[in-house]
């Protein structure tokens, strides 16, 4: 399903390391509760999907466009030298996460253990744990 959009963002940005993406989403927040009678109404922030690519300059994301076939929309880019700090958390089950903490914010991203019909999210996953995303907090 997301093959052929992975290849473009590879191609059109020039990653070096085809397993070094993956994908994920920010962390879901609940914005508000309605609980009606038989049933329960939640209201969440808009899913938004992205390709994340990691080297060791620092973490690149690319936005993916949900109405258009995810197309990727743009890049954008954080320096490892401008994080405060850099946490991978492993999930119990569906997602593990990745937490960003900068100067002006925190970024939090899930990032699913596996993709149906994309079975290289889950072998890049893994690629990216054995080598700690990249991160090297000794600067």
């Amino acid at each position: 399903m997301l093959d052929e959009q992975l290849k473009e963002v590879i191609e059109k940005f020039d990653l070096k390391d085809e397993k070094a993406i993956t994908f994920g989403h920010p962390k879901m927040k609940m914005k508000w509760v309605l609980p009606l009678v038989g049933v329960t109404i939640y209201s969440v922030e808009q899913f938004q999907p992205f390709f994340i690519y990691f080297d060791e300059k620092g973490i690149s994301f690319f936005p993916l466009d949900l109405n258009n076939k995810y197309k990727v929309m743009g890049k954008s880019f954080v320096d490892w030298k401008d994080l405060k700090s850099f946490k991978f958390k492993k999930g119990l089950v569906m997602e593990d996460e990745i937490q960003l903490d900068l100067n002006n914010g925190k970024i939090e991203m899930k990032i699913p253990k596996s993709k149906a019909m994309n079975k290289w999210v889950k072998e890049n996953n893994e690629y990216l744990i054995e080598r700690n995303h990249f991160y090297n907090n000794q600067f």
